[in-house]
């Protein structure tokens, strides 16, 4: 037996002691899938509606958008009604004020939103070094106008992001309370519809957020691609998606809606992860089996 052999056949043997006796422990590893909540007082959902006035999300807005002011390229606006149940979704992290992308998705409560789960839940892998706090949603914002303010109730995110930080579980489903005049968010806008475990990449598909770097982010942004691939570099998991000729579609767009064309119509898929400068390009999730118990949950929460 060489060497390395022999190496590995002590570091396979330690492994498998270690496991039992962490399985004698009673310690078990929590499966990827599994819905983690996160839930929020009713004091603190008071406390972000106060927290986020017109004045702070127009400074937060301002502070975020100077160094960036740059010509749409191959990136679209949303126009007329298209996509109005997307909007921002607005929280503190580590003290600073700054926004993701959300999108309401089709839910029995009519109060679910979806977004990136690192946009609304710190991973344990980063507990105590990050904090996310004050998440609010505002439901079709228009250039320093909304339907609606929403505080957050619960997020829904999977093992596979909160022990893991797994970048293809970066989804998350978030019920949200009604608005300061009592409307649910799907009172106000057309949800769209969604689909679990589609053929990944058949079909046309759709990236919608709000980027900074297109017009101060002032308007919801599309980016369509017919010709996504498979991320080669995507752990064990969901595979992430990436789709191209997205120049400039940054600063804001995570947690956008992912829409996809299938032959019986077009539905959310999947949500935006993050912008790949060197390439033009966006990574994308795509919601299987364990974003859909997450919004099982997430719809049924009352």
């Amino acid at each position: 037996m060489s060497q390395f052999q022999k190496n590995r056949f002590y570091f396979g043997n330690t492994v498998v002691f270690a496991l039992l006796v962490l399985s004698s422990l009673g310690v078990q590893a929590t499966p990827r899938d599994e819905v983690i909540v996160k839930s929020i007082s009713e004091q603190e959902q008071r406390a972000a509606l106060n927290y986020w006035t017109d004045e702070r999300i127009e400074k937060t807005l301002a502070q975020n958008n100077d160094d960036f002011m740059y010509e749409p390229n191959r990136v679209d606006p949303s126009r007329g009604t298209e996509m109005m149940s997307t909007g921002r979704l607005f929280y503190i992290l580590n003290g600073h004020n700054v926004f993701c992308t959300a999108n309401a998705v089709e839910s029995a409560t009519k109060s679910v939103i979806a977004t990136a789960a690192h946009c609304s839940k710190v991973p344990a892998t980063k507990a105590g070094r990050v904090h996310i706090e004050h998440l609010v949603f505002l439901s079709h914002y228009r250039k320093g106008e909304w339907a609606g303010r929403f505080p957050v109730r619960n997020v829904f995110t999977v093992a596979g992001w909160d022990e893991r930080e797994e970048g293809g579980f970066d989804f998350a489903f978030l019920s949200v309370a009604h608005d300061d005049y009592g409307s649910r968010v799907g009172d106000l806008v057309i949800a769209s519809p969604i689909r679990f475990s589609p053929p990944p990449l058949l079909g046309n598909f759709y990236m919608y957020g709000y980027p900074i770097a297109i017009h101060r982010g002032e308007f919801p942004y599309k980016c369509s691609t017919d010709h996504p691939i498979e991320d080669p570099h995507s752990p064990s998991g969901p595979t992430l998606r990436i789709g191209f000729r997205c120049k400039d579609f940054s600063g804001g767009t995570s947690g956008g809606p992912v829409l996809q064309t299938l032959p019986d119509g077009t539905y959310q898929t999947g949500n935006v992860k993050g912008y790949i400068e060197r390439g033009n390009a966006v990574a994308f999730t795509y919601w299987e089996a364990a974003a859909h118990s997450a919004w099982d949950r997430a719809q049924h929460d009352q």
